[in-house]
């Protein structure tokens, strides 16, 4: 089974710290999104995306980019959560194609238990699809790795030995 995209477009990357440990047994390729540019190449060739955007301070800017993602990927399941609580964004967040809004604060426990649910739900629409571009996650890059070429390690591999440059 292909990993499953979930994008979370916010300004900040608290849900992304805060998700990442709590989703990291499921098939789901993580992509973090600041901008438009960037939540637009994250969904550019799925199927069934799963999208949360935190409008935190700034509801309009994060409406525009809901409006934008759902009429790119209409099947997405998106996510809107609202931590300020403002007047009429939920109704309008729902019209514009959001699947489910928070409103106020909401814990990552919760947001977390939600999208376990639409993994699965993404899971079986991605097979009745028949097709999705989601990538393979790519591996994190290691704090040693720039260590490699001085300890004669590959990255991916681990060390060589004996050493290719020098015979014994």
């Amino acid at each position: 089974m292909a990993n499953l995209p979930l994008i979370i477009h916010e300004r900040l990357g608290n849900w992304v710290r805060q998700l990442r440990p709590r989703l990291a047994a499921w098939p789901i390729r993580l992509t973090e999104s600041r901008s438009l540019a960037d939540l637009e190449g994250a969904l550019a060739g799925t199927t069934s995306p799963i999208l949360v955007i935190d409008l935190d301070r700034r509801p309009r800017a994060g409406l525009d980019d809901l409006e934008r993602a759902t009429r790119a990927v209409p099947s997405a399941l998106v996510l809107v959560l609202d931590p300020g609580a403002h007047d009429g964004v939920a109704v309008l967040a729902r019209e514009l194609g959001a699947t489910h809004v928070y409103s106020g604060v909401v814990t990552p426990p919760t947001v977390a238990r939600l999208l376990e649910r639409w993994i699965m739900l993404a899971q079986r629409r991605t097979e009745a699809e028949g097709w999705s571009n989601a990538r393979k996650p790519e591996p994190e890059s290691e704090p040693w790795n720039w260590l490699a070429p001085y300890l004669l390690l590959s990255p991916r591999s681990g060390p060589t030995w004996p050493p290719a440059s020098r015979p014994l």
